[in-house]
């Protein structure tokens, strides 16, 4: 297992923020490791232990935020048609993206 002293706990997955369109399963994991050897490198390392387990951490919670944002996206789509006439002859791109703050704030998530 690997640790970090300044966390208490480990963190939330909900509160990383991500992009809606998540990339394919091989740039996650690179993502992962180049974050994993900056987090674990030198004397004075944030996270220290094995450096796999820690990729593999990584590449999950950056997996997990595609997945959150694009459920967020695919929600806020759903909202704005079943709002049908009501929103009228409003700036509907406006009116999504205001959809999708709210829908992430509800949720702790950063977009």
């Amino acid at each position: 297992m690997f640790s970090n002293p300044g966390l208490a706990s480990p963190p939330n997955l909900a509160i990383v923020s991500a992009t809606v369109a998540g990339p394919d399963k091989d740039s996650v994991r690179r993502l992962a490791s180049r974050i994993a050897g900056r987090l674990g490198a030198g004397k004075d390392a944030l996270v220290t232990g094995d450096p796999s387990l820690l990729i593999g951490t990584v590449a999950a919670v950056v997996a997990a935020n595609f997945k959150t944002a694009a459920d967020i996206e695919r929600q806020a789509r759903a909202k704005l048609e079943s709002l049908g006439n009501a929103s009228a002859g409003m700036d509907k791109q406006t009116l999504l993206a205001g959809i999708r703050e709210h829908l992430a704030k509800e949720k702790g998530f950063v977009l």
